[in-house]
């Protein structure tokens, strides 16, 4: 049977505890939640109602890579806890580097030892959520327009920022994001398990299952 992709479920903002600035984020982990989404909402809008000629998909690609640069700094926030050290919040709000967040990514779903659980729709291990990442990250419209073997005939649309090519590559973003986002609200919810003391720090150390709470 095929998996459903993942249930996104986001904080109700009448429940979120006051800010901390200790974290990236300084608390507003709900803002920054909401703000990758709309983000999202508008790739995935762009691509349905423009007749996308050339060059026309190619915000559809800065929109999805800053949808998944916030959703795994979210992802990256709430899992880190789970690490021997947590990840530093400064350079979490700093870095760009979409590598390097998924990264930490596969550290911390090793760690809670969840990756059966971490799958959806074109992702079915973690190696595809690196692979896909990798892709993402090559693909600012910019750089790849200014390559020397990108280059083509004057005005011409390389071949990874063809429309056609994007589309399809925005569906496996569809998923890494709804992905991305469950894993985000599963980690917090263990965490506040842990802090609750049904499951236990030892069980942590033993290397035990957490039983993944991602939806």
């Amino acid at each position: 049977m095929k998996k459903k992709p993942p249930v996104i479920q986001f904080p109700n903002p009448k429940a979120v505890p006051q800010p901390d600035d200790r974290r990236w984020h300084s608390g507003g982990d709900v803002e920054i939640g909401f703000y990758a989404r709309s983000l999202h909402l508008a790739a995935k809008k762009l691509i349905a109602t423009l007749d996308l000629e050339p060059w026309d998909a190619c915000p559809v690609v800065l929109l999805y890579r800053q949808a998944i640069e916030l959703q795994l700094k979210l992802l990256v926030d709430e899992g880190s806890n789970f690490l021997p050290s947590p990840t530093d919040p400064l350079s979490l709000a700093k870095t760009h580097s979409l590598r390097w967040l998924a990264q930490i990514v596969c550290q911390i779903i090793k760690t809670v030892k969840w990756e059966t659980e971490f799958k959806s729709d074109g992702i079915s291990s973690l190696a595809d959520f690196s692979a896909l990442v990798d892709e993402l990250e090559e693909l600012d419209p910019v750089a790849v327009a200014m390559r020397p073997g990108n280059r083509r005939a004057v005005g011409a649309v390389p071949d990874q920022l063809q429309p056609p090519n994007v589309i399809r590559l925005a569906k496996k973003l569809d998923s890494l994001l709804d992905l991305s986002a469950a894993t985000a609200d599963g980690l917090a919810a263990e965490w506040d398990l842990q802090r609750d003391g049904i499951s236990s720090e030892a069980d942590l150390d033993a290397g035990d299952d957490f039983g993944s709470t991602i939806q």
